[in-house]
């Protein structure tokens, strides 16, 4: 165990004559100014006694203690300021900008506080006054003894012809059923397809196509193609039109017609003679034909129906919706 040391073992303190400072009698010189006038250091010639009374050499600089009293550099001072101005940016970007999204949720009913100096209140939403309504847009009235929601039209594609000008009436079938409602009716193209308001579909004075729609209150709507090829008030012998071939006293009661999966099938029968007729199709994918003339629809597509009767040949164009 090591001994203790004793008092006179102990170094014994040196003041300082030329800096005024005490140390310890293990150093040979003095620490803190080595022992150096003030003058000979670098200082402003006044006599060591007042520089022992301002604390001598420590008020001056010290090149061993790394220069106590020594001014710091520009680029020292310049270090500083950017320093500083990035520690600002950061706090105010802080208080500005990410201060408020994080407070955000934490108080439904707390307005957001937005970094402007605008009152809060003129940035609230008022509850009290009622929500826009656009004023221009017609609102549509549903009669209170309507009870369908929906609605079906008998047929959605049909064709007028010279063999076949006669108007056809379009029926509605409400949904659900048993129920009520009120039906509007429009042509695209009256002079093509007319229109009247019970569905009579009548052909116009022009070929083409157009397009009927039925509307009921509430916005729903169907629509029905039709197709007008109506020219004359009179028979057609063309070949292309679906008439015969030979003696203009055959003739089906319809050239052009439409099926679909509403209207699935249609009988087309052939006057001006009582022989029996047989039947054929173009395209079976599309539609078939059954021995005494009725067509019935298949998928969606057109073909030609073909009758032949008495060594002539009759032809019909089937379209499928």
């Amino acid at each position: 165990m090591a001994s203790k040391r004793n008092r006179d073992d102990r170094p014994t303190m040196i003041h300082c004559e030329f800096c005024g400072e005490d140390y310890a009698s293990t150093y040979k010189h003095c620490p803190f100014c080595d022992e150096i006038p003030m003058d000979e250091a670098g200082g402003d010639g006044e006599d060591e006694s007042s520089h022992s009374a301002r604390g001598g050499k420590r008020l001056v600089t010290n090149t061993r203690g790394g220069g106590y009293g020594r001014s710091p550099s520009p680029l020292r001072l310049i270090g500083i300021i950017i320093s500083l101005a990035i520690i600002l940016a950061a706090v105010i970007i802080v208080i500005w900008f990410i201060m408020p999204l994080v407070t955000k949720g934490s108080s439904a009913g707390d307005p957001l506080t937005l970094p402007s100096s605008q009152p809060v209140e003129s940035v609230t939403p008022s509850t009290d006054s009622p929500a826009p309504t656009d004023s221009a847009a017609p609102v549509e009235t549903i009669p209170a003894d309507q009870t369908a929601t929906d609605f079906t039209l008998s047929l959605t594609e049909f064709s007028f012809s010279n063999r076949y000008p006669d108007p056809i009436t379009l029926t509605v079938t409400f949904i659900p059923a048993d129920s009520t409602g009120t039906i509007t009716w429009s042509s695209s193209d009256p002079e093509v397809v007319a229109v009247d308001d019970t569905g009579k579909v009548s052909a116009g004075s022009k070929t083409g196509s157009a397009t009927i729609t039925a509307t009921m209150p509430g916005g729903v709507t169907h629509t029905c193609l039709v197709h007008n090829s109506v020219t004359t008030g009179g028979t057609s012998t063309e070949t292309n039109t679906g008439t015969s071939t030979g003696s203009a006293s055959l003739s089906l009661n319809r050239t052009d017609f439409t099926l679909s999966k509403t209207y699935p099938s249609f009988q087309v029968k052939v006057s001006g003679t009582s022989s029996t007729p047989v039947w054929s199709i173009g395209n079976s994918a599309v539609a078939t034909v059954s021995s005494n003339g009725t067509v019935t629809y298949v998928s969606k597509g057109q073909t030609t129906l073909t009758c032949s009767v008495d060594g002539q040949t009759l032809t019909c164009i089937v379209r499928c919706n």
